[in-house]
């Protein structure tokens, strides 16, 4: 049988049709609806500056969570490394690990537009330079309560640490990425949305990571290799996609309105059908979308999959409806088919 995770992605992408306050509260609902069901994770972006994503506090976001649920982890996926103070950000950590009762994982990540980094004054090089050295005091820190600033000074000793060991996700769009994750023993998904390889590709490089596990980290448990998807299930294929196709065009026009903004030029919004049948999306009712799920699992050979249930302009009812229908039915037909 095959070791398979389910959890649940969030960009918490602006709704119009839905206030600030009243999305933050949609999101949290369906946090809870996956705290119930078979989902291992709620997933959590990092944007600024951007309709893509309201949480340019991805960890005061998974604080509130923290006291809305019970059972899920929390993956902030990912902090943006470079624009934290890194000794406010271990601390941050600890607090929302606190917080939750030791059920926060931590997603770390240089940052993925140059516009959001450009806010801070930061080019490209610099996040890239940041993170390399703040990254490792970070991780220090989190395992030994001691911080070691990485411009030189006296260490640190943390009154306020994790509850234990954090794991750690990096996800990637890089191809190059897969095997310095594999080493470290980190959790990943690899590639985003409309981005995302193909699934031989995908399949080359979850057998990499498998492979450079197994010889660097002989006899410790496989880290999750995963991928992200959207989500839409309906009770028929037809009332799937009729809500699909409606959401999807503000959703897209989020995702690419930084960029226009400024004044990148950017691709037409992809045809959603199109993307389903490349296994970009998971449209459908639960057996069609239970067929597709399977099939990435298969194809890919991946050990996770994160969902995005809403998005858009889902409703939180559509949305509630959907993540119901993944978790009582698909769930249990893929694990069914993969047994």
């Amino acid at each position: 049988m095959v070791d398979l995770d389910f959890g649940v992605f969030d960009w918490l992408d602006v709704n119009r049709d839905r206030s600030i306050a009243d999305t933050y509260d949609d999101r949290i609902a369906i946090a809870r609806r996956a705290d119930e069901g078979n989902f291992v994770r709620f997933h959590l972006a990092e944007h600024h500056g951007a309709t893509l994503g309201l949480a340019a506090s991805p960890g005061l976001f998974a604080a509130a969570l923290a006291r809305e649920t019970q059972r899920i982890r929390l993956v902030p996926t990912t902090f943006i490394v470079p624009l934290y103070d890194p000794l406010r950000l271990v601390q941050e950590i600890a607090m929302i690990d606190q917080l939750s009762h030791g059920r926060l994982e931590l997603g770390i990540g240089k940052g993925s537009s140059p516009h959001e980094s450009a806010m801070y004054g930061f080019t490209p090089a610099q996040m890239r330079s940041r993170y390399e050295t703040f990254l490792p005091a970070i991780l220090h820190a989190l395992k030994t309560g001691v911080f070691l600033p990485p411009h030189g000074g006296d260490p640190v000793e943390l009154t306020l640490t994790p509850s234990g060991d954090i794991p750690v996700w990096y996800p990637t769009s890089n191809p190059e990425s897969i095997r310095r994750t594999a080493e470290n023993g980190q959790n990943t998904i690899f590639g985003f949305a409309f981005k995302s390889p193909s699934l031989p590709v995908i399949r080359e490089h979850s057998d990499l990571f498998s492979e450079v596990h197994s010889a660097t980290r002989p006899g410790s448990p496989l880290p999750r290799f995963g991928v992200l998807r959207h989500v839409v299930v309906a009770d028929t294929d037809e009332r799937a996609f009729e809500i699909a196709e409606r959401a999807f065009v503000d959703h897209y026009d989020n995702f690419t309105w930084l960029w226009r903004k400024m004044g990148a030029e950017q691709p037409a919004q992809p045809d959603l059908r199109r993307l389903v049948e490349e296994h970009l999306f998971f449209v459908g009712s639960p057996a069609s979308v239970a067929d597709q799920v399977a099939h990435v699992v298969e194809a890919g050979g991946v050990n996770y999959l994160a969902g995005a249930f809403s998005w858009g302009t889902l409703s939180r009812e559509e949305a509630l409806r959907s993540i119901d229908l993944f978790d009582t039915e698909v769930i249990p037909a893929v694990r069914g088919r993969l047994s």
